[in-house]
């Protein structure tokens, strides 16, 4: 600025030095640098409105879920034994988004045995998984098993059972409920209706490349 004279000054910003100070001194004067926030999945971010201040940033927790819908159906196994099969009935569920997902799944079985058995028999379901039409390793689960001893009346039986996981899946991947007869005797089948039904849940909860700890 000119001073007494016609004398120039020049007028130096004082920086504080500490390394954590993001403010520097340009040629132009006092620089700012910008701030942008980079998200992964999972995180929902709303920056603030033009002119704002305090200029505030918003992150959410961007959630996201799959499930079959309430269901009634009778979908009779009819396959060899421990043969796995899909439940046609339940539709399948596509993954939107990559990640690590708790799945939950839940089975009404029902088995009956025929009358005047000249042998013990038994009848029981299991019910699984698949990823893409192949059975995810270790989502077995045994709904109902039971035995009627030589010379019993026909028995019938209902269950129902649940199973949760977690599992890695990528987007756009199918999930299905499966399930399998425990041996031929009598017949099984799963059901899903008022009384109780069957069904299929999914949770994101990290995105892909996250591992246990």
């Amino acid at each position: 600025m000119a001073g007494a004279c016609g004398r120039t000054y020049r007028i130096d910003p004082r920086v504080d030095p500490a390394g954590c100070n993001a403010l520097t001194a340009g040629p132009g004067g006092l620089l700012v640098p910008e701030v942008q926030l980079d998200v992964g999945p999972g995180l929902r971010v709303a920056p603030p409105a033009d002119g704002a201040c305090p200029a505030v940033w918003r992150v959410d927790v961007d959630g996201s879920w799959a499930q079959t819908p309430t269901m009634t159906f009778g979908h009779n196994l009819t396959g060899a034994d421990r043969v796995w099969e899909v439940v046609t009935p339940a539709p399948a569920v596509t993954v939107p988004r990559a990640g690590a997902w708790v799945v939950t799944f839940t089975v009404r079985a029902a088995v009956n045995i025929l009358a005047n058995a000249s042998a013990n028999q038994a009848a029981g379901v299991m019910a699984g998984i698949y990823k893409d039409g192949v059975l995810i390793g270790g989502t077995e689960l045994m709904v109902i098993h039971h035995t009627l001893a030589a010379g019993d009346q026909n028995t019938a039986v209902q269950t129902t059972a649940s199973r949760q996981f977690v599992h890695g899946f990528t987007a756009g991947q199918t999930v299905q409920l499966a399930a399998a007869r425990v041996g031929t005797n009598g017949s099984a089948a799963i059901y899903s209706s008022v009384d109780g039904r069957s069904f299929v849940t999914m949770h994101w909860i990290a995105p892909a490349g996250d591992t246990a700890t």
